[in-house]
């Protein structure tokens, strides 16, 4: 298994991005946020970033937010 500590640094900032844009998203739906589905959360940061559901995922579960 790759150790993720060892990531290029366009890659931190990559996944930086995509962990604002969620905690954005999640600001936006307020109370609604619990209640939304993740998928609707991944395809508006897909939307955005025109990264893969199955990337932004593993993002927002596996790696650290800054």
């Amino acid at each position: 298994m790759k150790d993720i500590r060892k990531r290029r640094e366009s890659t931190s900032i990559r996944d930086a991005e995509v962990h604002s844009l969620y905690k954005k998203i999640l600001e936006e739906l307020g109370d609604l946020s619990s209640a939304v589905s993740r998928t609707y959360i991944y395809e508006k940061i897909r939307e955005k970033t025109r990264l893969s559901i199955r990337t932004i995922s593993f993002i927002i579960n596996h790696t650290n937010a800054p």
